[in-house]
């Protein structure tokens, strides 16, 4: 079983590296949140437009980081400059990450950023969210802002913190969230081990140990919720603690404004089985507000293999995924409240 961290990149040649040009960066301070960077794309930032935040995945990388051939890649995998002339869009950094720099790499080849003490004490879902809802609040001051169409979007990691931030403020109109679990995360790493036993990849021996193993782990996690000095899976019991002590689904819950929620049926980074009870858990509360799409054939990148002419040809649909959340809010009526 492994934990396998969302890291999207994709690669953009020199001139396409040019987009970065058109960011206006802000740098927010909070007492709590110390100090985070936002960073703003538009087309024209004096027209009134909806507001977009997009919430990238896990990990500590900068947004646009250099790779050693020289070219550029990004973990935000939708296409901002397309984007950006409808909606005003925001990305946050994670902290005390830089917007843009280079990787290192480590003796097995294995790209990577270092982190800092300051990333380490601060990274959770609560900071991730509450500086989401700190970006809200200070663009729609700042910027000409259609208060009638606030969107949070979160694509893995991210899909968790987006309902939350949604929760936070009630500014926020709709909710989009892009193969990411609704049940608490910990549980994931139970169904796996479960199902490498049905599917017969380890034996029942072995899978039971594996279980008892974690529960093992979650006890240590939950009894020093606040550690950044501990860690799992190479991240602190603080980041662990702070994104399964709420699910996403509970924070779905809370909501009444429109949620979209995406899922691949082949994901072996996030398994559907958990996504699916999210569905079932609305028609249960007889809660209308939950559009559930999911694409069977793509896993966690939406990467697929069709046969076409006798031959298995790699297809990918994150750019298709994307526009249907756009048409999806475009399209889509605007609740009155979301509390």
């Amino acid at each position: 079983m492994k934990y396998i961290y969302l890291l999207l990149s994709i690669i953009l040649s020199g001139p396409a590296f040019s987009q970065t040009e058109l960011f206006k960066h802000y740098t927010l301070n909070d007492s709590k949140l110390k100090s985070f960077q936002i960073h703003l794309i538009t087309s024209d930032s004096t027209a009134t437009k909806p507001l977009l935040v997009y919430l990238d995945g896990s990990g500590n990388f900068p947004i646009y980081f250099k790779a050693k051939s020289g070219k550029y890649s990004t973990s935000v995998p939708i296409d901002l400059k397309k984007y950006s002339k409808d909606y005003h869009i925001v990305l946050i950094s994670k902290p005390s990450t830089p917007f843009k720099d280079s990787l290192q790499t480590n003796a097995s080849g294995k790209r990577f950023y270092p982190t800092n003490e300051s990333y380490t004490a601060l990274y959770s879902l609560d900071w991730r969210a509450e500086t989401a809802s700190k970006a809200i609040n200070f663009l729609i001051k700042k910027i000409p802002v259609n208060k009638k169409k606030i969107v949070v979007m979160g694509y893995s990691e991210g899909s968790q913190v987006a309902p939350r931030v949604a929760v936070l403020n009630k500014k926020v109109t709709n909710v989009v969230c892009i193969v990411g679990n609704a049940l608490n995360h910990f549980y994931d790493f139970l169904i796996n081990t479960r199902l490498d036993v049905e599917q017969n990849r380890i034996s029942p021996m072995e899978g039971q140990k594996i279980i008892d193993s974690l529960y093992n782990e979650y006890e240590k996690i939950y009894a020093d919720p606040l550690s950044t000095k501990k860690t799992w899976y190479g991240e602190t019991y603080l980041k662990w603690s702070s994104f399964t002590k709420t699910t996403p689904l509970e924070n779905m819950l809370k909501l009444n404004i429109p949620i979209l929620y995406i899922a691949g049926g082949k994901d072996n980074n996030q398994t559907i089985i958990g996504m699916d009870y999210a569905k079932l858990e609305f028609i249960r509360q007889g809660k209308k507000n939950l559009t559930y799409k999911v694409y069977p054939n793509s896993n966690h990148y939406f990467q697929e293999e069709e046969t076409k002419d006798g031959k298995i040809v790699n297809v990918d649909r994150i750019d298709e995924v994307h526009q249907f959340a756009i048409d999806w809010l475009n399209g889509n009526t605007i609740y009155p409240k979301n509390n």
